[in-house]
């Protein structure tokens, strides 16, 4: 008899969850003679199940029963077309086709299958229709954060200017360009409801690029860990989603533009004839930009106005370290950027006499921040990210660097000694 027909007679009437049992059981309690026991323990056994009663399922069934029944519920609503009162179909803001964003995806050996990036695609256009009242202009799926409990599915959302939060003056103001331009959403399951991720502030993603932490799935859980982040897992999620998008979102030369005419420090904008330069040049690192602001070592993108009534010594201070760190355009290149990048072609990159739809998929992935790609094809660009938003080359362990010394205090000069409590009452005594 084979080893392959052995494992499916002892599989039978579950004689090989029995037979694991025992050898549990051997290796928990350690009798002396296990071999002659082997009769005895299987009694134990047998005696210690309780038998699942014929008319009524297990309740491990019926839970999973009814878990099952509520998970298909909310399947279905997520399939239903956003309507109003009246019936008619709700209009939402503008959302890219997720599955035409999966198929070129696929090509770089990104994504989720047919049935899951249709799940993303009809999640989105549900978040659409609840966050209506939040004044969303465009809404794209970012792409997944891996955690150890669950993984987080992210949802990037432009929106209005809005106001800063009271005593966050630091913060920069939420819907301009920034860290806050953006909102996100975040979910543990597709069929479920999206958590509103709040605006990071600078000090977070300062602490943020001291720590090494792996997600647990929960939003509201504290972060412990050394250095010391001050905040729940959403704040520390929200402030890797800022430094990974400050990084790797990208787009072709040209596609965004200045008016000559414009005010200095005016942000750019989407060339509408824009033509995208052919397969051959996009395999050139010079081909490629960014499109978001760099992130400062301070947590912001642009450095605050110095104020009026500092000091001269301080001012050089904050001077030369802005000289150290200066802030970088929105538009830059991809060379000399101080992040890493790989790139790679797939399809038919042969450029033929009559015009024909092109196969090629360009896709630039980054070696700084392993899982996010950026994918085009023509004038269709998609950036993406999948991983559990670590960089590279980050150390596992980051121990605490000592403080900055101290400058030496100023000389209080001497001091007259004050006199004891005995010789304040014992000098009248003395004078008698």
């Amino acid at each position: 008899m084979s080893f392959n027909a052995e494992e499916a007679y002892l599989q039978k009437e579950n004689v090989s969850e029995h037979l694991g049992k025992i050898v549990d059981r051997v290796i928990a309690e350690k009798p002396k003679d296990a071999y002659s026991l082997v009769e005895v323990l299987s009694r134990l056994v047998k005696a210690s199940v309780q038998p699942p009663s014929p008319d009524a399922p297990p309740e491990a069934e019926a839970d999973r029963a009814e878990a099952v029944a509520k998970y298909f519920q909310k399947a279905r609503q997520l399939d239903a077309v956003p309507k109003d009162e009246g019936g008619e179909p709700v209009q939402v803001c503008s959302i890219p086709n997720y599955m035409e964003e999966a198929e070129m995806l696929s090509w770089a050996g990104v994504g989720f299958g047919e049935l899951e990036s249709y799940r993303v695609m009809c999640s989105l256009r549900n978040l659409a229709n609840k966050e209506a009242e939040a004044g969303l202009t465009k809404l794209r799926f970012w792409g997944k954060i891996l955690g150890t409990g669950s993984d987080y599915y992210v949802a990037e959302a432009q929106r209005g200017q809005g106001d800063l939060p009271e005593g966050e003056e630091e913060m920069e103001v939420p819907g301009t360009p920034g860290v806050n331009l953006y909102l996100y959403y975040v979910t543990n399951d597709l069929c479920g409801d999206w958590q509103k991720l709040p605006d990071v502030r600078p000090a977070e993603i300062v602490a943020a690029r001291k720590i090494r932490r792996i997600m647990t799935g929960n939003a509201d859980e504290k972060v412990i860990t050394h250095p010391h982040f001050d905040g729940t897992e959403a704040m520390f999620l929200r402030a890797q989603i800022a430094r990974i998008t400050a990084d790797t979102v990208l787009c072709e030369k040209g596609f965004l533009f200045r008016d000559e005419e414009a005010e200095e420090g005016a942000q750019p904008e989407e060339k509408e004839d824009f033509v995208a330069p052919p397969p051959p040049v996009l395999v050139n690192l010079e081909s490629w930009t960014h499109m978001t602001h760099h992130v400062l070592k301070n947590g912001r993108t642009e450095y605050k106005e110095l104020p009026d009534d500092i000091e001269d010594e301080e001012k050089a201070k904050i001077e030369e370290e802005r000289s150290a760190d200066k802030p970088r355009d929105m538009i830059r290149g991809l060379v000399g950027d101080d992040l890493e990048w790989t790139i790679k072609q797939t399809g038919d990159p042969t450029v033929y006499a009559n015009p024909v739809h092109s196969t090629v998929v360009t896709c630039v992935r980054s070696l700084t921040w392993p899982g996010a790609v950026c994918v085009a094809r023509g004038k269709t660009v998609v950036n993406h990210y999948v991983g559990y938003g670590l960089p590279a080359r980050q150390p596992e362990f980051f121990p605490p660097e000592p403080p900055d010394v101290q400058e030496e205090p100023e000389d209080p000069g001497e001091q007259p000694q004050p006199p004891g409590t005995e010789e304040v009452e014992e000098a009248p005594a003395e004078e008698s």
